[in-house]
This record gives structure tokens, sequence and C-alpha cells, in this order.
């Protein structure tokens, strides 16, 4: 598959990067929200030093990753609980059918 040749800006500082067709909107997208959160950063504190801002927007970004993570984890295990709940009751059905069936 061919990738495109792109270019995000993030801090004012330009970056080349090459994606899938398909992944462009995402990579810009992503682009936009590292900018608009350092800039907001920025404005909220003090630091002025890229790299802080760089480090606590990679924190703060990570820590969401992880709550979605987990958030989607809990969501797969409940899911499997109401499929295993579903065949219970499916079976405990089946179960009675038979056995009015054979009396």
């Amino acid at each position: 598959m061919s990738k495109e040749t792109i270019e995000v800006t993030i801090a004012g500082r330009s970056y080349p990067l090459s994606v899938l067709p398909e992944e462009v909107e995402g990579v810009e997208g992503a682009a936009i929200a590292i900018d608009e959160r350092l800039a907001e950063l920025k404005s909220q504190f003090a630091v002025q030093d890229r790299i802080d801002l760089f480090a606590m927007t990679a924190l703060q970004l990570s820590i969401r990753v992880k709550q979605l993570e987990k958030l989607e984890a809990k969501l797969a295990s409940d899911k499997e609980g109401e499929e295993e709940f579903t065949l219970e009751l499916v079976g405990d059905l089946t179960q009675r059918i038979n056995s009015v069936l054979k009396s």
C-alpha cells in the first residue's frame, strides 16, 4: 500500500511524515490536539520550556490512553459476562423444553 507524505506542525515546528492514506485525517487531528494541549498548558502554567510542556502533554495523553484501555477491558469483561449469562439462560431453557417434551 502506498504512503502519503504529509506535514504536521506542533509547537511551531513542522514534521514531515509518511502515512497510509486512511491515517492522514487521524494523524493530522492528533497533531492538532497535541498543539492545542501544549498551548493550553502554556497558558495555565508558568512553564515556558518546550521540553517540559511536551513532557506534561505526553503524561496527560498517556493517562488518558490508560483510562481508555481500562474502560475497554471493563466493557469487554462485561460483554463476556453477559454472553455467559445468556448461554446459561439458553441452556436452562433448552433443558426445560427437553424435559417437557419427554413428559
